[in-house]
Formats: C-alpha cells, structure tokens, sequence
C-alpha cells in the first residue's frame, strides 16, 4: 500500500508539472526538452526504442520563441511594414527628376510667342546685334563702292574671299572675356569690309545690267530679312532651334553642289541643276537661317552668352548670302526680257 501511495502521489506531482509548462513544451514520450539548433525548435527525445529499428525515435516541436530586446526582429517598422498593424506611413522617396506637374507648370509659363518671353536684357542685347548688323553692313556696301572706284576692283573676288576668313575665325575663337574689345570690333570691321570687297565685281556686272538692280535687291533681301525676324519672335520659344541639324546638312549640301560645279562645264546636263541647287536652296537654306540664328541668340544669351559681335556675324553672313541669290536672280530676269 506505501508503493501504490507512493506512486500515485508521484504521479499526481508529475502532472501537476505538465499542466504548468507551456503547450509548445510538453512532449508526449514524456522526456525533458532540448533546445535545438535551428528555428528555436524544443527537441524531446525518448530512450524507448523505435518500431522501425533500434534507433531513438525523435519528436520536434516547433515554438516561435518570444523576441528578445534589442533584435531587430522586434523593430515596430519591420512589423509594420509586412504586416497588417501598420501605423506610420513610408514618406516616398524624393525624385531628382522634376515631377510631371513641373514640366507643366513650366510649359505654361512658357506658353505664348518668343516675343512674350523676352525680357529687357534679351531685348537690349538684340539692339546691340542689330545695330552692329547695320553698321556691319554699312562697311561692306562702303568697301564694295571703294573697291568698284579703284583698281581693287579688278581683283579676283576669291582672294579677298578667302581672305576674309582669317577675321572671321580671329571672332569665333576669341571671346570679350579674355580680348580686348577693339581687337574684336576691328577684327568684324575687316572681316566685313573683305565680304564687300569680294562682292564688288559682282555689283559692277549688276550695275551693267540695270542701275536699278542692286537697289531692289537690298530691298527684297532687307524684307526676307525682316519677315524671318519677325517670324521667329512670333514662333514659340525654341521652336526654330530645331531646325538646326537640317540646316547643317544643307549646308553640306550646297558646299558640295559648289565643289561639283568647280569641275563639270557650263555645256554639261549637270550645270544647270548644280546652279539651281546653290541658288533656289541657298535663299531658302539662308532665309531659314535667319529664324534659327535669331532664336539662337536668344536662347544663349539666356544661357550666359552675351557676345553680340558674334551674333551679328552669323546674321551678316545670312544677309550676305541672301542678297547674292537675290541679285542673281534679279539679274537673270533682266538678261530674259532684254
């Protein structure tokens, strides 16, 4: 009766220890958990031997064990982040790329004609061009009347043609930051008295033709000028830059077309289409540059370029270009009703 007793009183203690130990820890074989290595599982092994063979029959019993403080498993923005008890918001993360309602807003604040646009240094930097174009133009037509009076005249009009590149590249790489400003006036001076030089055994062919032709063309020449002035301040802001690329290659293309018609004879199919390409091509290459160059100085000025001299010798050479194809042109016709 003491061991029957005995036994249930040790039995009755034993499972009042199971009842108090959690769900995740109790074994059935009875056998005192072990911690394991991986996942904080218990491990319960049993010395009874196994059905299957002589080895020790072994029982885990995964336990999600209670984060200890300080792991970052127990960081309340993990949790919330992929859980469902989320309680602060992510703040997005900053773009460097301006927004779509930016790109906008500015196309709005650009909305409108160039002329809308201009501000007063654009609008003070453009009468400085303009001004140095008139007296650009002043000096050539002053050199062409001197040349035609004396026997400069007779000159070939390929060397002070050729000659006349030397200031023209004296201006484009010098600049008014590091040069002196008379240096740089006198260098547009020459390069524009030179042009008037070269073009002076033309104006006297012309003159032949008809005293009234040289007058009409400046005039016709002065409003293609004008019209493509206005026409790109009307246009919208930076509208006419993108015929840049195209200009170029025709650039190209009349520079080659001058080049073939060095070498192919005047009795040749090819020599009235190589004069047609330089001269139909050429006013129209030129009358678009004059609208790409206008707003083309507009937009580097706005970018720190404020070099008016070498903005009125881009539109000097789009000037000069023009009136020779239009004075041919003028004199073709006359030669035709006489």
């Amino acid at each position: 009766s003491l061991a029957r007793l005995h036994s249930r009183v040790m039995s009755a203690l034993l499972l009042q220890m199971r009842c108090r130990l959690p769900v995740a820890m109790r074994c059935s074989t009875g056998a005192s958990p072990q911690p394991g290595s991986i996942g904080r599982s218990l491990r319960c092994y049993s010395s009874k031997p196994s059905r299957f063979g002589a080895k020790k029959r072994t029982q885990v019993l995964e336990k999600e064990a209670e984060p200890a403080k300080g792991d970052w498993t127990a960081s309340e923005p993990i949790r919330g982040r992929f859980g469902q008890q989320q309680q602060e918001p992510i703040a997005p993360a900053q773009n460097s790329f301006p927004s779509y309602a930016d790109v906008r807003e500015r196309q709005q604040q650009q909305m409108g004609s160039q002329f809308d646009n201009l501000s007063g240094g654009v609008v003070d930097h453009m009468r400085r061009v303009y001004a140095t174009l008139a007296a650009g133009i002043g000096i050539s037509a002053g050199a062409s009347i001197f040349a035609m009076a004396t026997p400069l005249g007779m000159v070939h009009p390929l060397i002070p043609g050729l000659g006349a590149v030397v200031p023209l590249l004296g201006l484009m790489y010098t600049s008014k930051h590091t040069h002196s400003p008379a240096l740089r006036a006198g260098l547009f001076a020459a390069f524009a008295g030179m042009s008037g030089w070269a073009m002076a055994p033309l104006l006297a062919l012309a003159l032949k033709v008809s005293p009234m032709v040289v007058p009409q063309a400046l005039a016709i020449t002065t409003g293609l000028f004008g019209t493509m002035t206005a026409l790109s301040l009307f246009a919208r802001p930076g509208s006419m830059l993108r015929l840049g690329v195209p200009l170029g290659a025709g650039v190209l293309m009349l520079l080659a077309c001058g080049i073939a018609g060095m070498f192919v004879p005047v009795t040749s199919a090819w020599y009235p289409l190589l004069h047609s390409v330089q001269l139909y091509g050429g006013l129209g290459l030129f009358t678009l540059y004059v609208a790409y160059d206008t707003q083309n100085m507009i937009a580097e000025y706005e970018m720190g370029e404020d070099d008016h001299l070498k903005h009125a010798t881009d539109l000097f050479i789009n000037f000069k270009a023009i009136f020779q194809r239009v004075l041919f042109m003028l004199m073709g016709s006359n030669n035709d009703d006489q």
